[in-house]
C-alpha cells in the first residue's frame, strides 16, 4: 500500500492498515497525533522530557500490540486512552517513589542535579537494590509489588494468592531489614539519609 492510497483523514483506514503491520500507516499516525498528545500530557508533567518519554512508550506499545487493537474504536479515542493510562502509571510511580524515599527518612534533594548529589543518590539506589535482592524470594516479590509497582495490599494479596495480613507482615519485615542494614552504612552515606532511627 503506497502512501498516496491511504486517506489521511480516515481513521478507520489508518487503524486497519496499522493492524496489518503497515509501517507507512504507523508513521502517518505518529506525525498526525504526536503534537496533540504531547500538549495533552505536558499539562500534567513538570518537564518536556517526561512527556516525550511517555509519547515514546505510547507509540512503541501501539506498534507492539497493533494486532490486538479494537477496530471498532476510533483511533483518536484509542490513542488518548493509551496516553491517559501511561500518564496515570507514570504519576503513580512518582508518588510511590516519593513515599519510598520519605519512608526511610531520606533528605536527598532530587531537584539538585549537582555531580556529587547524583553520585551519592546513585550509591543509595544501588545499595537499596542490593539489599532488596538479598531478601527471601516471597518477601522480595511482595515488597517490589508494593514499592515499585504501587499495588495496594489487597491487590498484592489477590495477585499472589495470599492474605492481606501476610502481605502486611512481609512488608514490615522487609522495611525492618532494610532500615537495620542501612543504619550500618550511615558512615558511608551520612550526608544522604536517616535523620531518625
Amino acid at each position: 500500500m503506497s502512501l498516496g492510497t491511504i486517506h489521511l483523514n480516515k481513521e478507520e483506514d489508518l487503524l486497519l492498515r496499522l493492524k496489518k503491520g503497515d509501517k507507512v500507516a504507523f508513521e502517518l499516525i505518529f506525525y498526525k497525533y504526536k503534537g496533540k498528545l504531547f500538549d495533552f500530557i505536558r499539562k500534567s508533567l513538570p518537564t518536556s522530557e517526561e512527556a516525550e518519554n511517555i509519547i515514546q512508550d505510547v507509540f512503541t506499545n501501539l506498534w507492539l500490540y497493533r494486532k490486538k487493537l479494537d477496530s471498532g474504536k476510533s483511533l483518536n479515542a484509542l490513542l488518548y486512552t493509551m496516553v491517559r493510562n501511561e500518564l496515570f502509571m507514570h504519576l503513580r510511580k512518582q508518588i510511590v517513589r516519593r513515599k519510598y524515599v520519605e519512608e526511610f527518612g531520606l533528605f536527598v534533594n532530587e531537584n539538585d542535579d549537582s555531580t556529587q548529589n547524583q553520585i551519592e543518590y546513585n550509591e543509595l539506589k544501588l545499595l537499596l537494590a542490593q539489599l532488596i535482592e538479598s531478601m527471601p524470594e516471597k518477601r522480595k516479590e511482595v515488597f517490589k509489588l508494593s514499592r515499585y509497582e504501587g499495588l495496594s495490599y489487597k491487590e498484592i494479596a489477590k495477585k499472589l494468592g495470599i492474605s492481606e495480613h501476610t502481605v502486611d507482615t512481609q512488608i514490615r519485615k522487609a522495611l525492618s531489614y532494610l532500615k537495620e542494614n542501612l543504619k550500618k552504612t550511615t558512615f558511608v552515606l551520612f550526608s544522604l539519609f536517616f535523620k531518625r532511627f
